[in-house]
């Protein structure tokens, strides 16, 4: 994918509301969308290929759990997002098409690097982008 943007797909209020998250990806070079619904999800997922997925799991319509099957043996990851308290947690379930669920969650705190990585790994690497700080991400859980 050398010289193209990455595609995200921001699923849900949790990732969609952030507009620090969504400032960062920008800087980075990432192309994002947005869906409220499940359905619109698909509806989007149907359209183009996503190189990542952030989703929140409860969405409006119904919980996200379908889109593992749906993102499996693409080269799309999947992260999902739960509410808890006052933050968010992120838990990774598919990396480019392989299921993932033996891995820990993430912290938003934890959630610069990872995604940092993930995108590392998608994108062009000599595309730069603004750092941002764990305290700046707490701004991605929802009220």
């Amino acid at each position: 994918m050398s010289g193209t943007h990455t595609t995200v797909l921001l699923a849900g209020d949790t990732a969609a509301r952030s507009a620090t998250l969504r400032r960062w990806l920008g800087h980075r070079g990432s192309y994002c969308q947005f869906a409220k619904s499940f359905q619109d999800a698909c509806r989007l997922l149907s359209q183009r290929r996503f190189d990542l997925v952030l989703c929140q799991y409860d969405l409006p319509d119904r919980t996200a759990f379908p889109l593992l099957d749906w993102l499996e043996g693409s080269p799309s990851t999947l992260i999902f997002a739960a509410r808890s308290g006052r933050n968010s947690r992120w838990l990774p379930v598919v990396e480019r098409g392989q299921r993932c669920l033996d891995r820990p969650l993430l912290r938003t705190s934890d959630l610069p690097n990872a995604l940092g990585e993930i995108l590392d790994g998608l994108g062009d690497r000599s595309v730069g982008g603004s750092t941002v700080s764990a305290d700046d991400l707490e701004k991605v859980s929802t009220k």
